[in-house]
């Protein structure tokens, strides 16, 4: 039997990533710098409930950003640099479960848990390094700080496939193993998030 719930979150999904993805041509063709960024935790610091862990990775990824904000524009809050802002929205690469369970997932010990997105950078900022170097070798230990969960940060400039690489970081919300709210997307602005279409709540059904 056709399932026209199924189909309608399908079309939300596919139209939303779309969205992204003219959301990054916009802000290439602004003169931002677009890059791939993952982040991976420490499976032993995330020993706990799924919405535990991911309250601790938002706490992270929120620390990791606050960081570069501040590195990137010098008054990052100030009216001038409303439009100057790094962009950064990142997706779960794993599932989340969201239903109450005693279910947890067996990770492998070598796994590790992944969170990748897309990280913008504004054509004016304060940097003295490529973003590559600035986080793999120079601030490195900022971001990546022992006691805390993260424990690596991978990045690289993305091409002029911006769809593709779109898609590749978004491919768990586009397989349904996550959902729309559990997207992170900094600097927090629903302004201008791309539109989910007639299923606003997303996929999730909260």
């Amino acid at each position: 039997m056709f399932n026209n719930e199924t189909y309608v979150a399908s079309v939300d999904i596919n139209s939303y990533i779309d969205g992204l993805g003219e959301m990054v041509r916009m802000y290439i063709k602004k003169g931002f710098e677009p890059y791939i960024i993952s982040f991976m935790f420490r499976l032993s610091a995330l020993n706990t409930s799924a919405s535990q862990q991911m309250m601790m990775i938002e706490s992270e990824i929120n620390r990791v950003y606050s960081r570069f904000l501040t590195e990137t524009v010098r008054y990052p809050w100030s009216k001038g640099n409303v439009g100057n802002r790094p962009i950064l929205i990142a997706c779960p690469d794993w599932p989340v479960f969201k239903w109450k369970t005693t279910f947890k997932r067996i990770y492998l010990p070598h796994e590790g848990i992944h969170v990748g997105g897309i990280l913008l950078v504004p054509p004016r900022n304060n940097l003295k390094n490529g973003v590559k170097d600035h986080f793999e070798t120079v601030k490195r230990k900022a971001y990546v700080r022992p006691g805390f969960p993260l424990s690596r940060i991978h990045i690289q400039h993305m091409d002029d496939s911006y769809g593709r690489a779109v898609d590749y970081s978004f491919k768990s919300l586009k397989r349904r193993r996550c959902t729309f709210d559990d997207l992170i997307y900094l600097p927090d602005s629903q302004s201008e998030r791309p539109s989910r279409g007639p299923n606003e709540r997303g996929i999730s059904g909260r």
